[in-house]
């Protein structure tokens, strides 16, 4: 299935200017083997622009959803935003869900990356690790005040 002019327009994936800082922060980089200019956050919007069907977007199975690649875009894409919704457009969603809002969780790649994290001395970081990126923000702030 291809993007919706609907999806590229709420999420203003027509206001890239191709830039690049989002692919420079974006920490799929250090999670996933295959990362590169395609599968990169501009790359997947770059695709979603030409019509590229979901299925052929490799991108889309590493996102981690961190959000950095939104924060971070002087056009004011929501990379992230539009990641997430094209997602929801694979024939195969993802199977495991946060268990607090029903969001769909991190892809395997991201979820191993976590796992050595932990391993190497950040297991309090792994608890946050079963909840989906909104879910995880609200339990850090609840734990934080």
């Amino acid at each position: 299935m291809k993007p919706s002019q609907d999806i590229l327009t709420a999420r203003g994936a027509y206001l890239c200017v191709e830039c690049g800082k989002c692919a420079a922060l974006c920490p799929m980089a250090e999670t996933a083997s295959e990362f590169s200019r395609v599968t990169s956050p501009r790359g997947v919007v770059q695709q979603a622009l030409r019509g590229t069907d979901v299925q052929n977007m490799p991108g889309l199975a590493s996102c981690l959803q961190c959000g950095s690649c939104s924060r971070t875009c002087p056009a004011g894409v929501d990379v992230a935003g539009l990641i997430a919704d094209l997602r929801m457009l694979l024939p195969e969603p993802v199977q495991l869900v946060c268990p607090a809002c029903g969001t769909p969780l991190l892809p395997a790649d991201a979820e191993a990356y976590l796992s050595r994290a932990a391993n190497e001395g950040f297991e309090s970081r792994l608890s946050y690790a079963s909840l989906c990126p909104s879910c995880r923000r609200r339990a850090y702030a609840r734990n934080n005040r």
